[in-house]
């Protein structure tokens, strides 16, 4: 529910965990708890807590596991523990997609070793991670739904007019990733699609850029 303050009361709808229907979206896409761990930033013993009902997922990560599990959010937000199906639809659409997410090769993925090649060739190292793109926010610019890019967090507080980048846009159902283009101060598409119109401010609290794109690429895979 969304109280009178406009925020989102999670604990007022909290249902159980379905670990088994996790566990087989992951065995689906050869995601590890490793790997679900990487993916938000965290170590597997906070995944083994959310799989046991010992510790609640929250929305953002439920956005996050729906993205690399390949899952609807409202599904992920059912069967994740958030809320009944009732709620979880109702819920969901106003929890937007993201732009681009972190890639996280599974097991038997046959672009797996070029991509990391590729990555690795471009200067993939700690800090400049591989993100794939899910949207076509960025289209016009040359940045397809399926393309990799390079992504440096060390540059995200030295980006520059014209510099393609990561930002979080924070709303009162969590965050969402967008994939822009920085004409300070704000953030713009290069997309013919009327939904991704919408300028975004940079102010370092609603709208934060998160990394610079460095080097983008397409997978023949």
């Amino acid at each position: 529910m969304i109280s009178a303050l406009g925020c989102v009361v999670v604990s007022d709808y909290l249902s159980r965990m379905d670990m088994a229907w996790f566990k087989q979206q992951q065995r689906n896409k050869g995601i590890t708890s490793f790997d679900l761990g990487e993916a938000i930033k965290r170590d597997r013993s906070v995944i083994s807590r959310i799989l046991n009902g010992t510790q609640k997922m929250t929305l953002e990560q439920a956005r996050i596991f729906a993205d690399l599990l390949g899952v609807p959010l409202a599904e992920m937000i059912e069967h994740g523990g958030l809320g009944e199906k009732q709620v979880a639809q109702e819920f969901a659409p106003g929890f937007a997609e993201s732009d681009a997410h972190v890639w996280i090769p599974g097991p038997g993925m046959a672009e797996a070793a070029s991509v990391k090649t590729v990555a690795q060739a471009l200067g993939e190292r700690l800090g400049v991670d591989v993100w794939r793109v899910k949207s076509r926010a960025m289209a016009l610019a040359g940045l397809l739904e399926g393309d990799f890019m390079l992504v440096d967090t060390h540059q995200a507080e030295r980006v520059k007019v014209g510099d393609v980048v990561i930002a979080q846009v924070y709303n009162r159902f969590g965050a969402v990733t967008v994939l822009r283009r920085y004409a300070p101060p704000v953030l713009l598409s290069a997309s013919a699609d009327p939904a991704d119109f919408a300028v975004h401010v940079v102010d370092g609290h609603n709208v934060m850029i998160r990394g610079k794109i460095i080097a983008s690429w397409r997978s023949n895979h």
